[in-house]
């Protein structure tokens, strides 16, 4: 099992602002520049199971599906897995510390052993 903390991820509505929505934001952009350093060095080459635990950063409602786009686009992005579409599993909850100082996404991947 591998396991890392991430700076709290922006929302999959504002990953690609526009109707064209084929360039990545500012703020994803930025995002991705700090998180990309945080992801370990390793790479899994077939299906995992992908557990998130996030911290809000306020008491506003947030939806937590929209939150999981970021974090699996840039594992891929940093080769930590081959490709998102090999997810076999996946566990996302909201930490109690509400709001949190600084808040993050602790993640935690391990790869599913294949059947024989």
């Amino acid at each position: 099992m591998i396991q890392f903390s991430l700076p709290y991820p922006p929302s999959a509505n504002n990953l690609f602002p526009g109707k064209a929505r084929r360039f990545p934001s500012k703020a994803y952009k930025a995002w991705r520049a700090a998180a990309g350093p945080m992801v370990p060095a390793g790479h899994i080459d077939g299906p995992y199971t992908l557990r998130i635990c996030l911290e809000r950063p306020d008491r506003r409602a947030r939806d937590l599906g929209n939150l999981e786009k970021a974090i699996s686009d840039l594992l891929k992005d940093q080769g930590l897995i081959a490709d998102d579409r090999f997810m076999n599993r996946l566990e996302m909850w909201w930490s109690e510390r509400t709001p949190a100082k600084g808040a993050v996404a602790h993640v935690w991947i391990s790869p599913v052993a294949r059947a024989a």
